[in-house]
């Protein structure tokens, strides 16, 4: 259970100070998401930014003043990187139905490809499609949404879950204060106790954390979801995590085929899983390549496995 915030806003000679649970119930923003405004503040613009932490009776406090002018600018700073809709998208009947091509065009995103990259990655922030398809150009039955759900959309878009598909295109700008990833906000706690030393990334820490329970214990398939059950953050990025830790390691024992390395580990993940449906393609997922060739390997895997039984 997370801890319960103790906002606590206090007057010292004729300004006013807040604590990190003030900030943090004020604006609704997540523990890591708070600590990161503090710390990539010598980023932000000058005259808006985060205001220095102030010490008083061991606790670190905040002019709320200076604060609350950051937070309005970070704010403006969302929404101007919102992607401006065409006219066409307000100007259409709400009920009106419109393919997933014209919704992209209309919404300001380069091709349909981003559309499909929010259902997939950011539930319930893209509206879901209509059950019925329509018709694309090439005569190929595309995914469709309702003009009033797109017009809602439009209206509500803050810049707070934008991810590539929902930037201006080109170069961004340098100020760092979007944000976190879920593996940065998963490892926040830890990275915080690091702040002494040599800076490190979430992935740097993560990496850390896979060379450690490769070093106790091997690798095994299933380590990555073993990761982030412990560490929180999505297994996908435990899955780099682990697999670019794997590319880094010295060498210990002769080198193998790619293939012989590929059949080693899928005969391990029928040991231990033993022959689920979709094997492949999580191997590929974690492993990198494509489930073609995974799928060769759990084959090859399988006869071994057959073989020795």
């Amino acid at each position: 259970m997370s801890k319960a915030l103790n906002p606590q806003r206090r007057v010292v000679g004729n300004r006013a100070v807040v604590n990190r649970d003030w900030i943090r119930e004020f604006t609704g923003a997540s523990v890591g998401t708070a600590a990161r405004w503090y710390k990539v503040r010598d980023e932000q613009p000058q005259e808006h930014r985060h205001p220095e932490k102030e010490r008083i009776d061991g606790s670190d406090f905040y002019d709320e003043r200076q604060f609350r002018d950051f937070y309005s600018w970070f704010q403006q700073e969302k929404a101007d990187k919102v992607l401006k809709a065409a006219p066409e998208l307000h100007q259409a009947d709400p009920e009106d139905v419109v393919s997933i091509n014209t919704a992209a065009a209309w919404l300001g995103f380069s091709g349909p490809s981003a559309i499909r990259k929010y259902l997939r990655d950011n539930p319930d922030y893209f509206p879901k499609p209509l059950a019925e398809p329509v018709q694309g150009p090439t005569g190929r039955m595309i995914p469709a949404f309702r003009v009033g759900d797109l017009q809602d959309f439009d209206s509500k878009r803050t810049g707070d879950k934008l991810g590539k598909a929902g930037r201006r295109p080109g170069p961004q700008s340098s100020a760092a204060v979007g944000r976190p990833s879920a593996l940065e906000e998963a490892l926040a706690g830890a990275l915080r106790a690091h702040a002494g030393d040599e800076p490190l990334t979430a992935t740097q820490l993560a990496g850390q954390y896979a060379a450690e329970a490769i070093d106790r214990n091997g690798y095994h398939p299933g380590l990555a979801a073993e990761l982030s059950t412990r560490y929180g953050g999505p297994q996908r990025s435990w899955e780099y995590v682990v697999r670019t830790t794997l590319a880094h390691r010295p060498a210990t024992a002769p080198t193998r085929s790619e293939a012989d390395r590929r059949q080693a580990i899928a005969l391990a993940a029928l040991r231990e899983h033993g022959d689920i449906r979709g094997l492949a393609a999580s191997l590929a997922r974690e492993h990198g390549g494509s489930p073609d060739v995974w799928s060769r390997a759990v084959s090859t895997a399988r006869k071994a496995a057959d073989s020795t039984a």
